[in-house]
């Protein structure tokens, strides 16, 4: 697309084709394992809830990483969501790249919690 009919509406806006059936089903998986209360299983559920928004991010936005769709999408978050989001995204990474990382309880909810808001969030904007 040139840049001129970008500029003068030749780009359509396409609404993204997401499967909230399956989403609903990942979501009841990675709660099951978040119920076996053991740090393997609590670093997992958050790994997965992560990989889980990143998959709704990539119909809604362009970016070649996680930080770039969400930094995309930064409009439709309010503040705090977005804050929020980017606070589990930074426990995911520690998890993954840091052998001696760990998940307090209260971590392991406050995150769950902000995967589960931000799929509701996702699910708004694919509406729009």
């Amino acid at each position: 697309m040139s840049w001129w009919s970008w500029l003068f509406g030749g780009r359509k806006k396409v609404r993204a084709k997401i499967d909230w059936l399956e989403i609903e089903n990942r979501k009841k998986q990675i709660d099951a394992i978040a119920a076996q209360n053991n740090q393997l299983a609590f670093k997992q559920a958050i790994i997965e809830s992560d990989k889980l928004i990143d998959s709704i991010m990539k119909q809604l936005a362009v970016g070649a990483t996680f930080a770039d769709r969400l930094k995309t999408l930064r409009p439709k978050f309010s503040r705090s969501s977005y804050d929020q989001l980017w606070k589990a995204h930074i426990k995911r990474n520690e998890l993954v790249h840091d052998n001696g990382s760990f998940v307090a309880d209260w971590e392991l909810s406050t995150y769950m919690r902000t995967y589960r808001e931000t799929v509701s969030i996702l699910r708004g904007i694919s509406l729009q």
